[in-house]
């Protein structure tokens, strides 16, 4: 990555989400932080495409992507598995290419191991690449197991 690349992080909020917090622990060594939130009017899927087409944007300006946390809702439905993943590749791909970046899938509810889930398959895909794609449930299913 260029250093003199601005660098931002992206919260991308689904509704009923606990998103906030994610962005003030963002703003911690990445001042600009930039929030996608799912509008009342908006499905997942053109949420998922708003952020792809909203990144190219960013990339296209110069700004490279350090850090992403998509905040999910409680859905586990196949429409709401496949919008997360299109989210996620899009979020992906941009640092896989810089070489670096952290994604944290974050779900609410029942929806939390399945971010889980999608972490783990997503963290599997890249592996090697020097982006890191993790879930907070997972440290939770490790320490229930152990």
């Amino acid at each position: 990555m260029d250093l003199e690349q601005r660098q931002t992080a992206i919260v991308v909020a689904e509704r009923g989400s606990a998103w906030r917090r994610w962005v003030e622990r963002f703003r911690v060594g990445t001042p600009d932080v930039v929030v996608f939130a799912q509008r009342d009017d908006e499905g997942l899927l053109d949420l998922a495409l708003r952020i792809r087409s909203d990144v190219q944007a960013l990339q296209d300006e110069g700004i490279s992507l350090s850090r992403a946390v998509v905040a999910g809702g409680e859905r586990v439905d196949p429409e709401a598995i496949s919008a997360r993943a299109l989210t996620v590749k899009a979020l992906v791909a941009p640092m896989v290419a810089d070489g670096e970046g952290t994604v944290i899938l974050d779900g609410t509810g029942s929806g939390a191991m399945g971010m889980a889930a999608l972490a783990t398959t997503v963290a599997a895909q890249i592996e090697g690449t020097g982006v890191l794609v993790t879930s907070p449930a997972l440290d939770a299913i490790v320490a229930n197991v152990a």
